[in-house]
């Protein structure tokens, strides 16, 4: 009865749960190319610096 209920678990979870890493990566790098942009353009109109 327990491995039927882990082996639920995995269905359930694991399998999403890569789909979910790799859109947080995605994410992440999107949010790093904008916080870039935005700070080459402050940089570059004098706000910092």
């Amino acid at each position: 009865m327990k491995s039927q209920q882990i082996s639920n678990w995995d269905k359930m979870v694991h399998a999403p749960f890569k789909k979910v890493v790799k859109f947080d990566l995605l994410c992440m790098g999107i949010g790093v190319v904008i916080g870039v942009g935005i700070g080459a353009y402050s940089v570059a109109s004098g706000i910092f610096g």
